[in-house]
């Protein structure tokens, strides 16, 4: 429980301090609960698979529309290149929607759960350094 943890140290930090140690690793708990959910909820397979099948037939059809646009060019060769383009800009947009649908897959979140695991270790052995400071020491003598 992180109230008893804190607690531990009432003479060494204030109550505001308490608090705000508090309030953030209840921040962090929130994060981790919502990054859980996210991950948890799924993207359906055939709204990625529609998406893709309706672009395909959208750019395969789109020669047609452009077809007039180049008719100042001969034989419409510049259509070909600007075809190129669109379809490379909107097939990278495509496969960038599909990559943000599961953000953990390309986030470094082992090693952001490591980081983090190693400053909670951190400050766990602070804290018992401090209460090993701060305890009274027994004299012999007594």
């Amino acid at each position: 429980d992180v109230h008893r943890a804190v607690d531990a140290f009432s003479e060494d930090i204030s109550n505001l301090d308490k608090r705000t140690i508090i309030n953030t690793f209840n921040n962090v708990a929130t994060a981790c609960a919502e990054c859980e959910r996210l991950y948890m909820t799924p993207i359906p397979l055939l709204y990625t698979r529609h998406t893709l099948k309706f672009l395909t037939l959208w750019m395969a059809f789109m020669p047609f529309a452009f077809y007039d646009v180049f008719a100042t060019s001969w034989n419409h060769t510049g259509m070909i290149p600007a075809i190129c383009i669109i379809c490379f800009l909107f097939f990278g947009i495509e496969e960038i929607a599909v990559s943000l649908e599961e953000p953990f897959s390309i986030l470094p979140l082992n090693e952001l759960v490591e980081e983090f695991q190693e400053n909670a270790q951190e400050t766990i052995e602070w804290m018992e350094e401090e209460q090993q400071t701060y305890l009274p020491k027994k004299r012999p003598w007594v």
